[in-house]
Parts: C-alpha cells; structure tokens; sequence
C-alpha cells in the first residue's frame, strides 16, 4: 500500500467513557498539556477525562469563564499517550460528559465554545450563568 492510501473509517477506543449523544462529529488533534493536572486514573497515569473543554494549547480548562476553551475532549486521555481529538461540532450527552469530568457546564462554556468556532450542541440543558449574589 502507497503512502496516502490509509485513511480512518471509525474511531473505537476500549473501555471510554462515552459522551456522545449522536455517532455524528468532527473533531481536530491536539496534544494534552499535563503540566497542571494532578487527577490520577486506577493505573496511577494522569488523565484528563472525556467531556473536559481544552485551551488551544492542550491544557485542561475546568471552570467559568472558561477563557480560551477551543473544544472538548471526545475520549479520556493519559499520560503515557497524550495525543487526543478535540470536538469542534458534537451533540454531547451533558448528563455524562458532566458525570466523567467531574465539572459542571453552564451558559458561559457554549458562548466560549461558540466563540472559537464550535458548534456543539449540548443535549440536556446546561446550568444558566448567574451573577454575583444570584
């Protein structure tokens, strides 16, 4: 077989958390940035779960405003292999990509996610920001 030939049909990763609600999604590579992440998995690897949004750069943005999120990690993603894909148009399951990170979205993640040019649809409502004393 040439160079060039190969090319990906389906993305099957064993054992992943699955945070999609539709099979359909376009996702871009990137490399998780482990230098701030302290969360270890049963293997004693650092991982960064599925559902969590990504800065530009790799690195796991977890909380409001959520400054510099470009997408969301489709798959859980450890150490030892840190290249992933970063979903940039999805419909996500927010009860299970909530559940698997450990975080809570609100409205100020989709007009982030929105911002950098993703279309990702959450599912199931998401909390609504509120201001200061709401």
């Amino acid at each position: 077989m040439a160079r060039g030939d190969m090319k990906i049909d389906t993305l099957a990763v064993g054992a992943e958390e699955e945070i999609l609600n539709r099979k359909e999604f376009q996702a871009v590579a990137n490399t998780i940035d482990f230098s701030e992440v302290s969360d270890t998995a049963s293997n004693g690897l650092k991982v960064v779960k599925a559902g969590t949004p990504v800065d530009k750069d790799g690195k796991p943005v977890k909380s409001t405003p959520w400054e510099n999120a470009v997408g969301i990690l489709l798959h859980d993603v450890y150490e030892d292999r840190p290249q992933t894909a970063v979903l940039k148009q999805a419909y996500i399951n927010t009860t299970r990509a909530q559940k698997n990170s450990k975080l809570t979205y609100d409205g100020a993640l989709a007009a982030a996610l929105n911002l950098a040019g993703c279309r990702i649809v959450f599912e199931e409502p998401v909390v609504l920001a509120t201001g200061a004393g709401g």
